[in-house]
């Protein structure tokens, strides 16, 4: 087993910032929870809140202070650097002042400061494109439980105070970062390199895949850890080149020695059950993390999961639509993810793929995500909304689904 199972965080006391001993106790668990809802408020002046209109993706000095209300949970006046985050909101109106742009913190731990527990950032996922504001809850646990490392999921209400202005910006979900902290917290051993693509459409396969330095101005893949220590990607270039084996049976094995062979396929089970198109599986071939060990093995993990549950397609099909596509492409489907679709063509893979489908229908079932959304429902709303109660419909419709699947290759 390549992965490290979920283990405690041990108790962190900050002592310089003056946090009384009852309030002392702050721990990830108190912010990435299902049972209470976090406040967050982010001060800068109005000279970086300028900045940020002109370039919102560039970061300004910021001061961070997030709380709870059992407090368990109190941190204040942390200094952070901070931007805005997104595409299309941010094309539409990057302001802070008068936009909800998601938003991305980064600590300051550098000197005295020292909270290893938070890591070195966190992102605040405004949900503009998730109604139900439960996606990305509902499916990275769903990864978790499938053992595919997987971001947790909080939520806050964050207030935006500017040159003296206090602007409440409303819910956000709080995603834990692919860091060096979540990579000690899942994987035993060291961390070679964390590969995330640069643009859609993005395959090992690519072009130019294993070329350039860390950074997107001149790579096809951003080196998000590892390139200081190890500035090539002579690990990415490996597990491309199998990709060229014509012979199946040759390619499957060389899987099993460039890649954790039955993640990977663990990670496309859950892609499919929760239809997550904008996937290394989907038609987008995007939203995917790649990391890989001292030996070069590669593990793959999820990101961008807010619009899941909301389009359906065949979980056996090579090439499937999204949403949009015809309109703008004037197609009606797009090829998903090289290892995805030769696993679909090489009958020992598919079996595996769908005999892990199963397993995620029964593990949704054992732990029970239905019962999630209606709890997460609560906290959110104090009653679950429609959109809330189309997941828990999606997540019936996907296990008829997978049993008509089962039925069809006779498993």
């Amino acid at each position: 087993m390549k992965i490290r199972g979920l283990i405690a965080v041990s108790t962190l006391v900050l002592s310089f910032f003056a946090i009384s001993p009852s309030e002392a106790k702050n721990q990830t668990a108190d912010i990435f929870t299902d049972k209470s809802i976090s406040q967050i408020t982010i001060t800068l002046s109005e000279k970086s809140a300028g900045k940020l209109a002109g370039a919102p993706k560039v970061a300004v000095p910021a001061r961070f202070a997030i709380s709870n209300e059992s407090g368990t949970l109190k941190l204040t006046n942390l200094p952070v650097d901070f931007h805005l985050k997104g595409t299309s909101t941010l094309q539409q109106n990057p302001s802070l002042v008068s936009s909800r742009p998601s938003l991305r913190v980064k600590f300051r731990q550098d000197g005295a400061i020292k909270l290893p527990f938070l890591g070195k950032s966190l992102t605040l996922n405004s949900m503009t494109q998730d109604q139900s504001k439960i996606h990305e809850y509902t499916s990275y646990r769903l990864y978790n439980a499938m053992n595919v490392p997987a971001p947790r999921v909080g939520y806050a209400k964050v207030t935006v105070v500017i040159g003296g202005r206090t602007l409440d910006k409303g819910l956000f979900a709080i995603i834990e970062p692919y860091d060096d902290a979540f990579l000690e917290r899942n994987f035993e051993g060291h961390t070679q390199h964390l590969y995330e693509p640069c643009k859609h459409w993005t395959d090992v396969t690519k072009p130019g895949a294993s070329k350039g330095t860390d950074q997107c101005d001149n790579a096809v893949f951003e080196v998000k850890e590892g390139w200081k220590s190890v500035p090539n990607k002579l690990d990415l270039r490996a597990l491309s080149s199998i990709q060229k084996l014509a012979d199946n049976a040759e390619w499957w094995l060389a899987m099993d020695r460039y890649t954790d062979r039955d993640e990977f396929i663990r990670m496309w089970a859950v892609d499919n059950f929760v239809s997550a198109w904008d996937s290394y599986s989907g038609a987008i071939i995007n939203n995917y993390y790649l990391r890989s060990d001292s030996m070069g093995v590669f593990t793959m993990m999820p990101t961008g999961t807010d619009e899941t549950f909301e389009y359906n397609f065949k979980m056996d099909a090579t090439s499937i639509g999204y949403p949009l596509i015809y309109d703008n492409f004037g197609i009606q489907t797009k090829s998903r993810g090289v290892m995805f679709t030769r696993c679909l063509n090489f009958k020992p893979c598919r079996n595996q793929y769908l005999d892990t489908l199963r397993a995620v229908k029964e593990k949704a079932a054992s732990i029970k995500l239905k019962d999630s959304v209606d709890q997460i429902g609560t906290l959110l709303n104090g009653t679950p909304t429609w959109g809330q109660l189309a997941v828990k419909n999606w997540i019936d419709m996907k296990s008829n689904d997978v049993d008509a699947l089962l039925q069809k290759y006779g498993r």
